[in-house]
C-alpha cells in the first residue's frame, strides 16, 4: 500500500510542474504577443510623425513662396 502512495505522490508531482511550465509557456506566449502589438503600435506611430512631417515641410514650402 505504500507503494501506491508513493506513486500518487509522484504523479501529483509530475502533474505540478506539468501545470506550472504549462503555466508558464501560456504567460510567455502572452507577453510575445504583447511585444509583437507594441511593436505594431511604435510602427504607427513612427508613420503618423513621418505624415506630420511632411505635412509641415509641404506647409513651410507654401509658406516660403
Amino acid at each position: 500500500m505504500a507503494l501506491s502512495a508513493e506513486i500518487k505522490d509522484l504523479l501529483y508531482i509530475a502533474g505540478l510542474v506539468a501545470a506550472v511550465s504549462g503555466s508558464h509557456f501560456m504567460t510567455r506566449a502572452k507577453i510575445m504577443v504583447l511585444e509583437e502589438r507594441m511593436k505594431g503600435y511604435g510602427r504607427t506611430t513612427d508613420r503618423i510623425f513621418d505624415t506630420l512631417e511632411r505635412i509641415e515641410k509641404k506647409l513651410d514650402d507654401k509658406a516660403d513662396k
